[in-house]
């Protein structure tokens, strides 16, 4: 039986940047800075120092200005400065080529990266660094990308969770077909054990659930690779069919399931190319159609001078060097099903960034000469389609010999450098210290390989080294814990009957519940475990429903201490003179700054419900203090800085909210 699905899963948002990655600075209030001219809005860009560390370096400064305001609809419209990154971001990511025959699971690290943004704005008007995200070197078509943008990983792997293909499914393949099942691990709590499950049917009709390779100590954003060929997976001869999926050690599956069936007929002509698709991973396909393979030959001469006396068989050509470019031209074969889906599914192949066919000497980087290719049409009948490859290497010389292993070098190894301690899930120390990377060194002497050769040291790398316990370090400790978190999410409960109101949930996230290496880590894994519950899902299943017929008053909370002439204390400056209306009658007037402030509450009480909140705001005299209007409990604020009436719309007055205050706060 395939595993049942984990429950209680939070995914992740990750950048997509062969898509395009804007990042928009706001622009500063234009009410408190009208003049724009002197404002420049800066932004750095902070990556690892190598691949999966946790500490950033700054790659580069960007400097910019904001766009010019536009005029929409009688409005201007204040677009602030905007930097694009993915090309900045693409340049620290790579592919990585496949294993041809190594059946553990690997991990990736090169195809995912953590990166951080500080944005500045001069002159000393903000410093602000944010949160680090995470970019990977994938992408989507612009159609699919309109909707989902960057949050396809926390949107659609939440609902899906699909291995990084697009490959259609029940994909038919030889017995010695090479297969890859690529995933990202954006999800939450992270497995402490990955196992790779297979369900095999036999000929007879019997099946059996086998767990085929596992693998711990990954880290979150890593990029699994599992080799899923059924010679790799050494599956019996009479099997028909297997379905593929990953599971925790619990045996609780947090991936979809991909079923393959073995096509044992002989086949003629039967080749396979591996292709890099739109998420940096590699799709095979099979082509059982046939094939030719082509050359050209390109020489460079020269014309000598006949000396005298040569006969015939002197050459006046002297060839300087002849170089043979080859190539081949193969049909994919009649699709025997689904042949729309597959025809469509070919585009990925035209996108590529590398193409490698499956040969005896190894994996041979190809070329795709063909760039056009009818894709769908109405009533198609049989298809196939073909396609023009070249090798992108050169020969000078001819040979034919059949493959060989390398003779064998001096001997090499990998030694670690540089440890770290192994974390939880809750970025606590588990007890163990694990090497960051590792250097290449000479087995004889020890010394190092020149060229230098230094790589992380991650779970499934053939040459990873294990962690190793550390006694003096106490298992649960960390030297930079978490905050507590203690706020309402921004959502409240929408589903309540009728006279009752919704209430936003409190989320608390104890302090010291998450912990990290270096400062600010533990405050991330905190604030994205909140981010995570801040949904209107979470309010409707945590949130409760307060009665809400029970009138209640209003008060206003005056916290700019005001002087008898009016003037903001310490300031030549006049405060203001606030009043509230409601529904049309003056509930609270002449509110003025007290020193030390009170609260002025109306007389009279008032059914809550969606109300319209207007307040009169007058000064004594020029010049004017600026300063905000803010109503407690409900997130809304407004800037002022001259006389007038500021109105608020469907504020959410509930009967919890007694009084409901509103502050006055110096600007």
């Amino acid at each position: 039986m395939i595993d049942f699905i984990k429950e209680g899963l939070t995914w992740y948002d990750v950048d997509l940047v062969r898509n395009e990655i804007q990042h928009i600075v706001p622009a500063m209030d234009p009410e408190l800075f009208p003049d724009r001219t002197g404002l420049k809005y800066f932004l750095d860009l902070d990556i690892p120092e190598f691949p999966m560390s946790s500490s950033f370096q700054t790659m580069i400064t960007l400097e910019g200005r904001e766009k010019p305001p536009i005029l929409s609809a009688g409005a201007l419209i204040y677009e602030g400065c905007s930097f694009r990154l993915e090309e900045l971001l693409a340049g620290q990511l790579d592919i990585a080529l496949p294993l041809k025959n190594d059946k553990r699971l690997s991990a990736i690290a090169s195809l995912t990266t953590k990166y951080r943004i500080r944005e500045v704005i001069e002159p000393a008007l903000l410093d602000k660094t944010l949160p680090s995200r995470v970019a990977m070197r994938a992408g989507l078509a612009m159609r699919d990308f309109v909707g989902y943008e960057h949050s396809f990983f926390s949107r659609y792997q939440a609902e899906k969770k699909q291995f990084l293909t697009w490959h259609p499914n029940n994909k038919l393949v030889s017995q010695n077909q090479r297969e890859y099942l690529y995933f990202l691990l954006n999800l939450s709590p992270l497995p402490q054990e990955i196992q790779l499950r297979v369900r095999v049917t036999k000929a007879d009709g019997s099946r059996n659930v086998l767990t085929k390779e596992a693998i711990s100590g990954l880290r979150a954003f890593q990029v699994i690779c599992c080799q899923v060929g059924a010679s790799i997976l050494e599956l019996d001869s009479d099997v028909v069919r297997y379905d593929v999926w990953l599971s925790d050690g619990n045996n609780e599956r947090f991936t979809e399931v991909r079923s393959y069936n073995i096509d044992r007929r002989a086949q003629p002509f039967e080749r396979f190319l591996l292709f890099s698709n739109s998420f940096g991973c590699f799709d095979t396909i099979r082509l059982i159609g046939m094939a030719s393979e082509e050359t050209d030959i390109s020489r460079n001469t020269s014309r000598k001078e006949r000396e005298a006396g040569k006969g015939l068989d002197f050459s006046e050509l002297q060839i300087i060097s002849v170089t043979e470019n080859s190539g081949i031209k193969v049909s994919t074969g009649l699709f025997e099903k689904d042949a729309t889906v597959y025809l469509d599914y070919l585009r990925e192949l035209l996108l590529s960034e590398i193409i490698l066919q499956d040969t005896p000497f190894g994996f041979e980087a190809m070329n795709l000469i063909t760039s056009n290719m009818e894709y769908s049409k109405d009533r198609p009948g049989l298809i196939e389609r073909s396609f023009e490859l070249e090798r992108t290497y050169s020969d000078k010389n001819y040979s034919r010999m059949p493959a060989v292993a390398k003779l064998p070098g001096r001997a090499t190894k990998w030694v670690g450098i540089s440890a770290k301690a192994v974390l939880d899930d809750f970025g606590k120390r588990t007890g163990k210290l694990v090497y960051e990377r590792l250097q290449k060194v000479y087995v004889d002497d020890s010394t190092k390989v020149i060229p230098y050769a230094i790589k992380p040291n991650i779970p499934g790398d053939p040459d990873y080294l294990e962690p190793m316990t550390e006694a003096s370090i106490i298992p649960g400790s960390t030297p930079y814990p978490s905050i507590l978190i203690s706020r309402a999410i921004s959502f409240k409960r929408n589903n309540c009957a009728a006279d009752y109101l919704g209430t936003a949930p409190v989320i608390v996230i104890a302090a010291g519940a998450y912990g990290g290496e270096i400062p600010g880590d533990a405050d991330e894994l905190a604030e994205a475990k909140f981010t995570s519950q801040n949904t209107q899902d979470y309010a409707n299943s945590i949130g409760t429903c307060e009665l809400n017929n029970v009138p209640i008053h209003y008060a206003l909370f005056h916290k700019m201490p005001m002087d008898g002439s009016l003037k903001v204390i310490g300031t030549d400056l006049y405060g203001p003179v606030v009043d509230l209306r409601l529904n049309g009658e003056l509930i609270i007037s002449n509110t003025v700054g007290q020193s030390p402030s009170i609260n002025r509450t109306s007389d009279h009480t008032y059914m809550p419900g969606l109300k319209t909140l207007v307040f009169e705001v007058e000064y004594a005299s020029a010049p004017f203090h600026p300063f905000k209007i803010k109503i407690i409990g409900e997130g809304v604020e407004t800037y002022v800085n001259k006389p007038g009436f500021y109105i608020f719309e469907n504020v959410s007055v509930q009967s919890s909210d007694e009084p409901l205050i509103t502050e006055i706060i110096a600007a």
